[in-house]
Formats: C-alpha cells, structure tokens, sequence
C-alpha cells in the first residue's frame, strides 16, 4: 500500500469521525426545565437571596443541641409564591446531614419554617445551609 492512499484514507476517516461528533453535539439541547449536555441561563424567582437561622433544643438521646425548626426569611413574593423549597443541612466534607421539603405559600410566609425535630441533627455538626427554590 502506498503511503499517499494510507494518508488518504487516515483523513477521509478523520472526517468522517469530526462530522460525527459534530452531528451528535449538535443535536444536543440545554433548556431550563431539563437536563442535558451544555449551558443555559435559568431565571430566579428570588434576585437578592435569602437569609436561614434555626432553633435548638437540648436533646438528652442526641447528647446535645439538635437543630428542631429552619427559618427561611426574605423570600421573594409572588415570585416564589407556590413553589418547592427544599432546605438542607450541611456537615463537614459537605455532607448532607438532613433535608426537608415544602411548597410555599401564596404569599410565601415570612419567615417559611421547616421542622427538622425527627432528625436528630447535632447543631454543632452544621456547617452550611443550603436552601433551593425551584
């Protein structure tokens, strides 16, 4: 075989291979209410954020202070009125210790509370709390 057809046949598979994954990567879609390959800009029902604190009470099983209710304050309204909020706390390594979830009222209430009482979640074990609207 001589190497001028060897050369021709490696790009003529190059382009085959390069046309291929175009196609496919093209045929992929990102919108905002599903998942998949690339980027999408998703709207905010809340611009500015929201603030968390929690209650605690002693726990004698748990040894020590366990998280009992989340506050949720400044959520926006009626933008969020209605929706899903899940609030989760999180420990170290940003380990999922707890979540909860809820739909909001219309209006949202101000402060939206989770109750956390059955989880039996140390207060010093939280690190963060992350809250998602959607």
């Amino acid at each position: 075989m001589d190497r001028r057809y060897r050369v021709a046949i490696a790009a003529l598979v190059a382009i085959i291979v390069f046309a291929t994954t175009f196609a496919i990567a093209a045929s992929l879609s990102v919108t905002t209410s599903g998942l998949g390959a690339g980027t999408a800009t998703v709207a905010s029902c809340d611009t500015n954020g929201v603030a968390t604190s929690f209650d605690t009470t002693y726990s004698a099983s748990a040894a020590g202070y366990k998280v009992t209710t989340v506050h949720v304050t400044g959520i926006a309204t009626p933008a969020c009125d209605g929706l899903a909020i899940k609030v989760t706390l999180i420990g170290a390594g940003d380990a999922s210790l707890a979540e909860q979830t809820a739909t909001l009222a219309t209006p949202a209430a101000d402060p939206t509370n989770l109750s956390f009482s059955s989880d039996n979640i140390l207060a010093s074990a939280v690190l963060k709390v992350s809250v998602v609207i959607a």
